[in-house]
């Protein structure tokens, strides 16, 4: 029975392995608004960018989106306008000076060739409890160590959802989706973090490695839960899977309306920076 079974499946496996099939993936006419960006309570000038979907196997950058009009506005009618500032890749920014409220509700318009994309996000509060970080070397993980930045803070009782970013003397090191942390606080919630790791420096890649005097901060953004699920399911997305056992890919559920996809967020942000000293 066992020798039978391995050949039926075996069999069955072939089978499906050979059969060809032909699927139109997005031909033109089909694509879509991508949309992407989003705002915090740090000062600056906040991007979004906007591009089109392309064919699965379009070897190429995505075609940027340079004639909308995008608007940003809060509840209580401010209106922020964003200036298209890099037509090669569709990014539009606000003004340098523009910084999102906490507990504020942010609308994102766009007008684009007769139609209107939107999306909503509220902006959290962040408890400002005191934070701050340290280092500390793994001989023992990788090739050459790591060293594990860890976390100290008071954690609010209420649920929360985070994104974690490290920089390295000004330069943001996770500048990739992948690379971001985002967790729940459901191993903390109401307790003091008391070291918890929030981000890693591998010691055998030259961006990360760390050098005297190197200034290490590190950003804890307090986002919505839609937007720390959005990032968990576009990295799940990205990741490498066994295709024999894995789902079909499928679009990374966004809150851009009429159709477009991607997501636009507004939260808080609190920093904490330490100086590596050998």
């Amino acid at each position: 029975m066992k020798n039978i079974f391995i050949i039926t499946l075996s069999a069955m496996i072939t089978a499906g392995c050979s059969e060809r099939v032909d699927i139109d993936l997005n031909e033109e006419g089909q694509k879509r608004l991508v949309v992407y960006g989003f705002i915090t309570t740090d000062t600056m000038a906040h991007s979004l960018q906007l591009t089109y979907t392309a064919d699965y196997f379009f070897n190429a950058r995505p075609e940027p989106v340079p004639g909308a009009k995008a608007k940003i506005t809060d509840d209580l009618g401010n209106t922020e306008p964003l200036t298209l500032t890099d037509p090669q890749k569709g990014i539009y920014h606000t003004s340098g000076d523009f910084f999102a409220v906490e507990e504020r509700t942010y609308t994102l318009s766009i007008e684009l060739e007769g139609e209107r994309y939107t999306a909503e996000s509220s902006c959290p509060a962040f408890s400002r409890t005191p934070m701050h970080i340290d280092l500390k070397y793994q001989p023992d993980w990788g090739k050459e160590g790591f060293y594990e930045i860890r976390c100290y803070y008071q954690d609010p009782p209420t649920t929360e959802f985070y994104m974690f970013n490290i920089y390295k003397n000004g330069t943001l090191l996770t500048d990739s989706l992948s690379e971001k942390i985002i967790t729940d606080d459901v191993l903390y919630n109401g307790n003091y973090t008391n070291g918890i790791g929030v981000g890693y420096l591998d010691q055998s890649k030259e961006k990360e490695k760390l050098h005297p005097g190197d200034v290490i901060t590190f950003q804890a953004g307090n986002i919505p839960e839609k937007y720390a699920q959005f990032i968990w399911e576009a990295q799940a997305e990205i990741q490498f899977s066994t295709p024999l056992f894995s789902g079909p890919p499928a679009n990374v559920k966004g809150n851009i309306t009429n159709g477009a996809i991607g997501y636009f967020a507004a939260y808080p942000t609190a920093y904490a920076s330490t100086t590596y000293t050998p």
